[in-house]
Parts: structure tokens; C-alpha cells; sequence
């Protein structure tokens, strides 16, 4: 038997841990084996470091290792290609091999989300200028040559028309910053934000040209040093790409373009886009059934085995579930945060962003999130967060562990942007898995010391106090970098 490649994780004890959380469940068992087995397969590639191109096995050294049937076996594999994670190749020299990361696996499973949640641009754009804003600043502070070179010659591009998308000037402020989760989630709300466009949008030359006197502004800012000017001169680009996005619209600021789920002309993929479509043309009606196994086989025109495949690239995303039985068929689900969760986790993981990384742009979106929350003056708003204040103060030691993190998840639900409570979540998530050991937690993390500094910060926020509020809110996100490994 062929082992397991020997690299190890001692350089990558830094990097985000991945967030296994496959949604196929299996009633009150829990998850399917096969989930259980492709989370396996998930833990074990992480491990050794994501090394792309390696053999992780041969299907019957796999099937050894996991004790678990062929078809259980295969069920799983299918769900780790969904995730890009890995693909089995066949003949001789075959087997599970490692595959380069997509960015556009984590794309699809945010778009769905978003989607079925029904968010709007602004809220996007209102992201995007929280943590491009604070890119801006970042840069202007951290200049050197090859920088000044870069942007210079962005410039030049841009204005000898050799620019296509205007994308890569936001893209190269945020690989500038020098912190890799900046870049990809700037990448990740950009490409978001695009998703609001009809297809196949062309864009006005005026905006074009106004895009490239900006960009220089911005550039001006940064190569000056001037970070709050440049923070100012993106947040006021931004704000008028947004209005552009809005009035190119014909209907509401909701997302319209349907998500793409599979990337390829497989068959199983093209019967799951066709059965998503279902589903959007009926009113996303969760609960309601979709048709049996052999009603939809029929009536798709597809064998049993293409079926269930495009089954579980549904089940993936949460659109619809499998239930077996009497009376059972395909029935429309809730997409819940967990697949863009994971999606995301697995993408941060891969690209060895570190907690103190991960920190710079949860510090940006919690910071919008306190500055929304601010604009609501609602008493509704006031007892729901010292409802959570209390539930802290009630919280054993163990419970605080997770409790402790609460604050930050309601303050962005009641912001009301979506796209903020989402990255919020994701990056809690995040964090918290990175947080000291749960042993060591317990008996070490300031829960009093904790609950007092939310304390102040949700009276500052009652008040009406934003100075106060947001000096307070970075004085504790700075203190919990402390507190992940």
C-alpha cells in the first residue's frame, strides 16, 4: 500500500483550521456516512498542507483506510470534487489526486446565499467600501518600490486604453496591503457585486473615464502616504460605482442573475442548474415538494445515476434535499450560511491566511457594523443587545467559550445588510475556531473582563456615542488577536 504523502503542517500551525461543515444530513442520524467520510478526506489533504498534484491514494488503498463500501466511498469523492478539493483519475498512476483551489467554488456557494436571502447592491457596495477603504489606508502606510511601480504602471495602462476591467485597480490596492484575506475578500465583493449587472452589460465609456480620473486620485493619496485621504477618495469612488450599478437597473436592487452551481457542461451539472431554475421560477418555496426519484428522472430525461449526481450539487447548496421513503422526493430547502461558511474557511485555509490576517478585515466590516447599528435609534435595538449582555453574565465558563462571541454575530443581524452579517459570521467562525485550545480557554479566557468591555461598548452604542463606540469596539477587536493561535 502506498502511504500518505509525508509533508506536514508544522510550518502552517498559523494558518485558519477549515471549517468541515457539509450540510447532507441524514434525518436524526446526522450526517451521511459519505459527508462523514469526505470531511475525513477534507481533514486529512489540510493536514498535509494542500500540496496540489499529490496522490492522496488508489481508490483500494482509500477504500482500505476509510473502512467504508465502494459506493460510499464514491458518494464521498463526488462530494470533495464539488468542493474542488480533489478529483479521482483513473487508469494506471490514477487515483485521488489534489486539485489548485477556485476561487469561484467559494463565488458560487456566496451568490447562492445571497441570492435566496434576496440582498441588495448597496448592501454589497457598503462591504466593499468598508474593507476597500480601509485597503486604501493600509497601503498609503506600507509603500515600497516595487508599489510605487506597480500602481504607476496600472495608471499608465489605464489611460493608454489597455484596460479591460477596471477590477484590477481594486484588485492591485488590495494585493498592495500585503495581506492575502484583504485581497480575497475584496475579490470575492467585487465579483459579487457584478452579479447585480444584466449579462453581458456593456460599459458606458463616460464611466470608464471617470473610473480612471478616480483610480489616479486614489493613487495620488496612497504614493503621498495620505492614508485618510485615500480611505475618503475609495469610499466616494465606490459610493459612485453603486450608483452607477443601480441605475443600470431596470427592476429592484435584488440580485436578478441566477447563481451558476457546476462549472461544466456535464450532464448531472446542467440537470442541477435546470432544477435550480425550478426552483427560482416557483418562488423559492422551501418545503415544497419537487417531484420523486423516478417523476423527475422522467421527466429530465436523465438515467438514475446523472440524477443523483445533480442531487448532490443541489444538496450542496442547500436549494433542495433528497428525502427518502414513503412519501418522499426531491423537496426545496433553506440555503443556511454553513455552505458559504465552508466555502470560504477552505479557501482561507488553502491560501495560508493567518488569524492576524483575518483580523485586519474582520476590524473593517465589524467597524461598518457598528457604524449601521449606530443609525438605528430603535429601543428594540437596546434591549436586544443587553438581552445578550445578560446571557453572558449568565454563561458558565465552558458555555462562554462560544457565548462570548454572540455580541458580535447580533450587532451585525441588526445592522440589516446581509452581505455584513454574512461576512461577520464567517469571519467569527473563523476566528473562534483559532481561538486558544477549548481546555485552555476555559480556565484562561477573561470572560468577566470581556463581558465588561461589550458592556461599555453597547452603552456607547445606546448613547449614541460613535467616537466612543467604535475607539471601543478596535480596542477589543485588537485585544481578541490575542486569543488565536
Amino acid at each position: 500500500m502506498t502511504p500518505p504523502p509525508t509533508t506536514t503542517r508544522a510550518t502552517r500551525k498559523n494558518t485558519i483550521a477549515p471549517v468541515a461543515a457539509h450540510p447532507a444530513q441524514n434525518g436524526k442520524n446526522g450526517k451521511k456516512l459519505a459527508a462523514k467520510v469526505a470531511d475525513r478526506i477534507i481533514a486529512e489533504i489540510a493536514e498535509l498542507g494542500w500540496p496540489e498534484g499529490t496522490v492522496l491514494g488508489s481508490e483500494t488503498e482509500l477504500l482500505h483506510r476509510y473502512g467504508v463500501s465502494r459506493a460510499v466511498f464514491r458518494e464521498a469523492v463526488r462530494l470533495v470534487e464539488l468542493q474542488r478539493v480533489a478529483q479521482m483519475r483513473r487508469g494506471p498512476g490514477g487515483g485521488l489526486v489534489i486539485t489548485a483551489p477556485s476561487v469561484e467554488v467559494t463565488i458560487d456557494a456566496v451568490a447562492v446565499y445571497l441570492f435566496f436571502v434576496r440582498a441588495e447592491v448597496d448592501e454589497v457596495f457598503e462591504a466593499r467600501i468598508a474593507l476597500e477603504s480601509a485597503s486604501a489606508q493600509i497601503v498609503s502606510g506600507r509603500l515600497d518600490e516595487d508599489i510605487i511601480g506597480s500602481i504607476r504602471s496600472q495608471l499608465q495602462r489605464e489611460s493608454d486604453g489597455e484596460v479591460t476591467d477596471y477590477r484590477e485597480f481594486h484588485r492591485l490596492v488590495a494585493e498592495a496591503s500585503g495581506n492575502p484575506a484583504i485581497e480575497f475578500f475584496v475579490d470575492l465583493l467585487n465579483r459579487c457585486a457584478y452579479l447585480f449587472l444584466p449579462p453581458r452589460s456593456p460599459v458606458n465609456p463616460r464611466i470608464v473615464a471617470e473610473s480612471r480620473v478616480a483610480h489616479a486620485a486614489i493613487s495620488s493619496a496612497v504614493l503621498a502616504g495620505n492614508g485618510a485621504l485615500a480611505s475618503s477618495r475609495m469610499r466616494k469612488h465606490l459610493d459612485a460605482e453603486g450608483a452607477f450599478l443601480r441605475r443600470r437597473r431596470s427592476g429592484p436592487a435584488r440580485q436578478t442573475n441566477l447563481p451558476q452551481i457546476g462549472r461544466s457542461d456535464k450532464l448531472s451539472e446542467i440537470t442541477a442548474r435546470r432544477i435550480f431554475q425550478l426552483v427560482v421560477d416557483e418562488g423559492w418555496p422551501v418545503g415544497e415538494l419537487l417531484g420523486s426519484e423516478t417523476e423527475l428522472i422522467d421527466r429530465y430525461e436523465v438515467s438514475r445515476a446523472v440524477f443523483r449526481e445533480a442531487v448532490r450539487l443541489l444538496e450542496h447548496h442547500q436549494i433542495a434535499r433528497m428525502r427518502r421513503g414513503p412519501g418522499g422526493g426531491l423537496f426545496v430547502t433553506a440555503p443556511g450560511v454553513e455552505a458559504a461558511i465552508e466555502a470560504i474557511s477552505m479557501h482561507v485555509e488553502r491560501h495560508d491566511i493567518t488569524p492576524t490576517q483575518l483580523f485586519e478585515v474582520r476590524a473593517a466590516i465589524e467597524m461598518a457594523v457598528v457604524d449601521r447599528v449606530l443609525e438605528i435609534p430603535d429601543p428594540e435595538v437596546a434591549a436586544r443587545l443587553r438581552d445578550v449582555l445578560a446571557a453572558e453574565q449568565s454563561a458558565t465558563r465552558s458555555q462562554f467559550v462560544t457565548v462570548g462571541h454572540d455580541l458580535h454575530d447580533v450587532l451585525a443581524e441588526l445592522s440589516g445588510n446581509r452581505v455584513l452579517h454574512l461576512l461577520t459570521q464567517v469571519l467569527v467562525r473563523m476566528t473562534r475556531a483559532r481561538q486558544a485550545a477549548p481546555a485552555d480557554a476555559v480556565d484562561t479566557l477573561p470572560a468577566a473582563h470581556i463581558n465588561e468591555v461589550h458592556t461599555a461598548l453597547v452603552e456607547a452604542i445606546i448613547d449614541g456615542d460613535r467616537d466612543l463606540a467604535r475607539h471601543r469596539a478596535q480596542r477589543h477587536l485588537h485585544e481578541l488577536e490575542r486569543w488565536v493561535r
